[in-house]
């Protein structure tokens, strides 16, 4: 009963350790994360809803990632008019390479200056199971 103990610990974290999220943020604009298939990529960025500017283009190739649900927003603390996080989660659903650009600016009116913008390349493997 114990070795069927420990082989499931093992074969569990393993299967985990495949799905492990990974997390990027602000400061990691222009490096490349590598990933494989199935994996989720969250990205945090730094924001202030009070302002009226917001994450508001994304750009990606779709047969590699996609977003997955909406972005969460979280006050960094309680006070009025301060800044706070944006999530944005993508799953990889495909081997490749694709460039994940974001630009932050007014949620009113693409045509303003943009503010700051997030780049990452994302390397996508298939995701090899040993036998």
């Amino acid at each position: 009963m114990k070795k069927l103990f420990i082989l499931f610990l093992v074969a569990s974290s393993l299967i985990l350790y495949g799905c492990k999220e990974i997390k990027v943020t602000y400061s990691e604009s222009g490096s490349t994360i590598d990933m494989v298939v199935g994996q989720v990529l969250k990205v945090e960025l730094p924001s202030n809803a009070s302002s009226g500017n917001t994450w508001r283009k994304i750009m990606y190739n779709d047969s590699i990632i996609v977003k997955t649900g909406k972005p969460n927003y979280m006050l960094a603390d309680d006070r009025i008019g301060s800044a706070g996080v944006y999530y944005y989660r993508f799953k990889t659903i495909g081997p490749g390479t694709t460039k994940l650009v974001m630009e932050y600016g007014s949620k009113y009116d693409d045509d303003k200056k943009t503010l700051k913008t997030f780049d990452i390349t994302i390397v996508v493997h298939e995701n090899k199971k040993k036998n």
